[in-house]
This record gives C-alpha cells, structure tokens and sequence, in this order.
C-alpha cells in the first residue's frame, strides 16, 4: 500500500540547493486544521467582542433615549393633570349654570365617561415608560371624552336656557304701571249697581297719561273700544298666555304689532265705566283669568 505522505520541496535563493522534507499526510491535515480552527477561533472572538462593544453601545444609546422618554412622559404627565384640573372646573361650571337655570344635572357616572371591551386599561409592557405612557394615552382618551360630554352638555344648557328665555320674555312678570293696586282679584260690589260681581284683574290707581308698559313680549291681537273697558287693548303673549288693559285715556300700539317687554302701549285714563283715572289690568292663562299678582317679579323702576 503507497504511503499518504507529501513531500515539501525548498529551493533557498542564497543556496540554490534543493531540500525536501517528507511530511505525513495525517500531520499535514492535523496542521492545516489547527490553523482554520485558529483561524475561525481568531475570527469568532473579534466578531464577537465588535458585537460585544456595538451591543453596548446600543444599549447605552437605548439607556439615554429610556432616559429621555421617561422624561418626556413625566412632563407630559405633569400637563395632562393639569388639564384634568381645568376639566374638573368646566365640569363644575356647568353643573353651577345648571344649578341656576334650573336645569337636570349630569348623573356623576354618565361623566366618568367609562368606555367598554375586553381588558381595557390593563395593557401591561415590559418597560415603566411604555407603561406609564400606556397610562397617560388612557387619561387622553378619558378627556377627550370628557370634552365631547362637554360640548354636547352645553350645547343642551344653550338650547334650554334660549328656550326659558323666551318663556320669560313671554310672560307678564312685571306690574304694568306705577301706581297703587286698589282692587284685587275676587268678588266686590259695582260701584254703579251695588251687586257683588267678580272682578277679574287689579285696578291699578294713577294719574291720567301715566305711560303703561307691556309686561312681556307678544303681538296685540285687539285694541279699541268697549262699552264696559272703554279705550282696551288685548296682548297675546304665547304658551296660552294674555293680558288685557282698560280704561285708557290713549292707545298708542295697533293690531297685529309684535311689541317687546317696556314698550309704552298706551296711557292710564277712565274711560268706559270707570270712576276715576286707573289701569284695569287682567291675565288669561288657558282662556281663564287668574291673578297677575302670580306674575309679579318686580315693579317697573322708572328713571327720572
């Protein structure tokens, strides 16, 4: 059997004279091997400590940047409760305008505004600043929220105090001229015939041309004259509300004119039945007179 052996020819160039070695193949294989794994060996280690030092920078990059965000979402935490602060303000301005208006308040759990699904607001993160941003997006959410409610809650207050609004500026809540109440609502005699009648509205005594001022907006559906009332004027104020005037020395509106709470409509006189300079004074609600005393905010304050 030929043996597995190489054989290694040298030729030095000071010499010229030729050496050969004989080298067993197993040693030139085992050799060669060596080399390639310490080769390899060379190459993994140098790979490995420039991955090494590559990795810790990245993670002393990532380090700052964790820095940094967790200091972004502190400040952005700060700003959000500050918000939360001024919400909580509007919350209670609203419930205070609903207060005086009169108005139903909000239910305390329609304005936590909660929302549905599986697992919300437990979403858990491997790192604190993903977690406290996880946080701060869900407080967010929540005044966004909020601030819909809002919106839509005054947007409510608006539409219904426009609405009392004009109610009140529709009802005849102030005494329609300066004077003395002399005669109420209830059964009197007639100064005429003597016999118990009922007397439907106030007598209001004041001297004659006294101005006398609607007590709320609404259009004259009758002005004239009347056996009984004598100079009259009828006011349809709306929501089956009017108000009736006799005994005026001068009408000073027509049919059909929309008139607003304080206009002069006429002048105190005595006219038609009457015994003296006084304002004969009625309120109708559903066709039926009742007391315009039930009316009454304050009395008309005349500048001088």
């Amino acid at each position: 059997m030929p043996r597995s052996d190489f054989s290694l020819i040298i030729v030095p160039d000071s010499t010229g004279k030729v050496i050969e070695r004989r080298v067993a193949r197993w040693k030139l294989v085992s050799g060669l091997s060596l080399s390639a794994l310490f080769i390899l060996l060379s190459l993994f280690f140098t790979i490995g400590y420039f991955k090494a030092n590559i990795d810790n920078q990245r993670l002393a990059s990532l380090q700052e940047e964790n820095k940094f965000l967790e200091l972004k979402i502190g400040k952005l935490h700060e700003s959000v409760e500050l918000i939360k602060g001024q919400m909580d303000d509007i919350v209670q301005t609203d419930e205070n305008i609903r207060l005086v208006f009169d108005l139903p308040t909000i239910d305390p759990a329609i304005r936590e505004v909660g929302v549905g699904g599986p697992e919300y607001g437990v979403m858990k993160f491997n790192s604190p600043p993903a977690n406290q941003l996880s946080l701060v997006e869900q407080d967010i959410d929540k005044i966004l929220r909020q601030i819909n409610l809002e919106n839509a809650s005054f947007d409510d207050v608006y539409y219904k105090i426009q609405r009392k609004k004009h109610i009140l500026d529709h009802t005849p809540s102030i005494k329609p001229c300066e004077g003395f109440i002399t005669s109420g609502v209830g059964m009197r005699k007639d100064p005429f015939t003597g016999m118990l009648v009922m007397h439907n509205g106030l007598d209001i005594a004041a001297s004659k041309g006294t101005p006398v001022y609607a007590p709320a907006s609404g259009t004259v559906i009758q002005c004239g004259w009347d056996s009984g009332m004598g100079n009259f004027i009828v006011i349809d104020h709306g929501n089956d509300l009017k108000s009736y005037y006799g005994h005026l020395s001068l009408i000073k509106i027509t049919k059909g004119q929309k008139i607003e709470r304080m206009d002069v409509i006429g002048l105190v006189g005595s006219t038609g039945r009457s015994t003296g300079p006084h304002l004969h004074y009625e309120v109708h609600k559903y066709n039926r007179a009742v007391n315009p005393k039930d009316f009454f905010l304050k009395s008309i304050i005349y500048s001088s």
